[in-house]
């Protein structure tokens, strides 16, 4: 496995842990609203190093492969829906003042968040070290 699939799986788990972290504690809480931001600064870390690192081997590799420019799409247009229901959840409670619907909120992003996560450590993060052998 590449160096960079490591650092990539690592951010996943600390990422999925810190968001059960934040449902546990609630964000009502300074420890809560603390997390939560800082889980925001890394996820966003994360998204721009897969960007940087990533997506580049892939995409080259894409331009000989239409089935992985097919897959590569399919990822681009899901995260943007992902990446923009994430921002506005920690922008959402970010703030001290809003509490109702955090539990489902949280919830409901965990939930994507780990199903993406699941399929590009599946899909994308094979294919990465496919290409990198």
């Amino acid at each position: 496995m590449s160096k960079l699939i490591r650092e990539l799986l690592v951010e996943h788990a600390h990422l999925t842990d810190a968001l059960l972290n934040i449902q546990r504690i609630g964000v009502h809480t300074e420890q809560g609203r603390s997390l939560l931001m800082l889980a925001r600064d890394e996820l966003l870390s994360h998204l721009q190093k897969e960007d940087a690192e990533l997506y580049p081997v892939l995409l080259k590799a894409a331009k000989s492969d239409e089935q992985l420019q097919g897959t590569l799409d399919k990822y681009a247009k899901d995260m943007q829906t992902i990446s923009a229901s994430a921002l506005a959840f920690f922008d959402k409670y970010g703030s001290c003042d809003q509490k109702e619907g955090f539990e489902n909120d949280c919830r409901g992003l965990i939930k994507v968040l780990c199903k993406r996560i699941r399929n590009e450590e599946a899909v994308l993060y094979k294919k990465y070290d496919e290409l990198m052998d």
